[in-house]
């Protein structure tokens, strides 16, 4: 049987990796892969032209030919693929590095498969500056507070785009965050 592909997606700070790992815990015992593709060389690229983005940008062309490699290695070994990002992701800090093509790019793109389920991380990027402040490792050229609100109105128009798509208010504590990631999972019939 097919693996079941879920993608974990949402400004940086918004808890995303830390609610992937509660939710492969959860998941336990069943096989769950963990895949992660960064887009953080678009952060170099500043102002960007679709040409550019779509025949130079690496992390493009590396986040895409990932995604194709999973789609097509061993998903049958495996009950979960859990996302850490995934295209909406890609697009969305595309997005704020001013590329405003989101729909053209999703229909070119649409080789990759659309996971079984997004979940959304929303939440204020001041609050998300906060909680990247307190992590204990130097900044990324991505996590500002203009980067970070541009990224969000790019996942907010993308989000109508995806099929699956639930909303996470990722304003609120780990724990409450984890019991309605569970209720989500158990309404899509994924537990």
């Amino acid at each position: 049987m097919k693996a079941k592909t879920i993608a974990f997606c949402g400004i940086d700070g918004s808890g995303k990796t830390t609610q992937l790992k509660l939710v492969k815990d959860f998941l336990t015992p069943k096989k769950v892969l963990i895949a992660k593709a960064g887009y953080h060389p678009l952060n170099e690229m500043g102002q960007s032209k679709l040409l550019d983005l779509m025949l130079e940008a690496k992390s493009g062309i590396e986040i895409l030919k990932y995604y194709l490699k999973l789609q097509n290695k061993d998903i049958y070994d495996y009950d979960f693929i859990l996302y850490d990002r995934y295209l909406p992701c890609f697009l969305a800090y595309a997005y704020a590095y001013d590329v405003h093509c989101l729909k053209l790019i999703r229909n070119a793109l649409k080789i990759l498969q659309d996971p079984d389920l997004i979940l959304y991380f929303d939440i204020d990027p001041n609050t998300a500056i906060e909680r990247i402040l307190k992590r204990d490792k130097p900044l990324d050229k991505s996590e500002n507070i203009d980067t970070l609100t541009k990224a969000k109105e790019g996942y907010e128009l993308l989000m109508k785009l995806f099929p699956n798509v639930e909303n996470i208010d990722a304003s609120t504590d780990e724990i409450t965050e984890q019991k309605e990631i569970q209720k989500i999972l158990r309404k899509n019939h994924f537990i």
